[in-house]
């Protein structure tokens, strides 16, 4: 299977922008995360606009089996959800990331605070994740799971359309939170996208209230197929 990551930020103002990027580079490199090598991962932090949109036809050109794209960083919502990239505020749209893959699961840590009118113009403008088992073996399993999906694209978001998203010392609450579900029950070879994703968005919900009044509704796309057709986010090495 030919798989490959995307992985930008805008650490502009976020400190916890990189420690997002960090932990999903030793998620994914990791036996649960499926075991990723570094060739696999393309990270692009604070990208021109230009030489990113450049990255991601590339990739789509060369016809991945599948794709995990992250963004973690600023962001609104017009239409579609607004990604900014830099500090000169260049931006795109959430759908330019879309298919890059025919399996796909693509992850948005951003504020999606609906844009004035007068300004859409402008805004359009784990270190511990289990023992090591063989790379080759948990590869294979991975790999063989993956392409057991059906093709479909899973889109998760930080927050709510309207909704600010909240960055901390440990990263973004909702990469935090997501993270934190991958690690998967010993009684389940893999977990879902969907699963983690539920019980990331209590985490992030409760968080946000208790510590900040701050209230903050991750949502998600994902394609309601049976189980055993939808995309995993992780993998248990000792049930595989």
């Amino acid at each position: 299977m030919k798989r490959r990551a995307l992985l930008i930020g805008n650490s502009n103002g976020l400190g916890g922008v990189k420690i997002d990027i960090d932990n999903y580079i030793r998620f994914l490199k990791s036996d649960i995360g499926g075991k990723w090598y570094d060739s696999e991962i393309t990270i692009e932090m604070n990208p021109s606009k230009s030489g990113l949109l450049t990255i991601i036809q590339q990739l789509k050109t060369e016809k991945n089996d599948f794709a995990f794209v992250v963004f973690s960083g600023h962001g609104a919502y017009t239409r579609n959800t607004i990604l900014e990239l830099n500090r000169i505020e260049e931006t795109i749209s959430e759908l330019e990331l879309k298919y890059i893959s025919s399996r796909q699961i693509s992850i948005f840590d951003c504020c999606r605070n609906v844009v004035p009118e007068q300004l859409k113009n402008k805004a359009l403008l784990l270190d511990s994740f289990s023992r090591s088992l063989q790379n080759d073996s948990i590869r294979e399993k991975y790999d063989a799971r993956i392409m057991q999906a059906l093709e479909q694209q899973v889109s998760l978001y930080a927050c709510s359309i309207g909704e600010s998203a909240l960055d901390t010392e440990k990263g973004g609450l909702y990469n935090c939170s997501l993270l934190e579900s991958v690690s998967p029950n010993y009684d389940m070879p893999y977990i879902l996208v969907g699963d983690a994703h539920e019980i990331a968005t209590e985490k992030t919900k409760n968080t946000a209230w208790v510590t900040e009044l701050h209230r903050q509704n991750p949502t998600a796309t994902i394609q309601k197929c049976i189980s055993s057709l939808q995309l995993i986010i992780s993998i248990n090495p000792r049930r595989v």
